[in-house]
């Protein structure tokens, strides 16, 4: 009596909700609500919507969100990670990054210093759900990427950085 329906999403269709047009068969077709926020996984149940069996009892359907991978945001929960590439004067010196957020773009401050692996966190930027729990977070995740190839005038100036005293980050490791 009832019924499974894998119904695939879009990374963008899961944050924000949508309205789909499901066929039922020979019952024709119904408008169903898919709240913000779904998971990959996640069941929706529509009551009475399943078949109908042989005492006239309906069923409900079920419908399976198949939630498609975005190509830059990581989801974990309600909270979204997006990969930062920096360079590393950026990351040494600091810097203010536009960075894509589900509700639009918005200017990232980079603080001096900012290790790699670093989570610099933009409160409820995350996924938004319906009900009373808070939106998730978004994190961008800080990778220091150095230059493939060096010209002459920045071989230099690293290697005067390196003579004026770089403190080693493997110094206080004791190995």
């Amino acid at each position: 009596l009832d019924i499974t329906y894998p119904l695939n999403l879009e990374f963008e269709q899961a944050l924000q909700g949508t309205t789909v047009e499901i066929s039922l068969d020979k019952r024709g077709t119904i408008q169903v609500k898919i709240p913000p926020g779904v998971f990959n996984g996640q069941r929706i149940r529509v009551r009475g919507k399943g078949r109908t069996g042989r005492r006239g009892q309906t069923g409900d359907l079920y419908i399976v969100c198949q939630v498609r991978e975005h190509p830059y945001y990581r989801r974990v929960d309600n909270d979204l990670y997006l990969e930062l590439p920096l360079s590393l004067t950026e990351a040494a010196l600091g810097t203010k990054v536009d960075i894509p957020t589900p509700q639009g773009r918005t200017l990232l401050t980079v603080p001096p210093g900012t290790p790699s692996g670093a989570r610099l966190r933009l409160k409820e930027r995350g996924v938004r759900t319906t009900g009373p729990k808070s939106p998730g977070d978004l994190y961008a995740v800080v990778r220091i990427v150095p230059p493939k190839s060096l010209n002459a005038k920045q071989k230099e100036l690293l290697e005067q950085f390196r003579l004026a005293g770089e403190n080693l980050p493997r110094q206080d490791l004791g190995w």
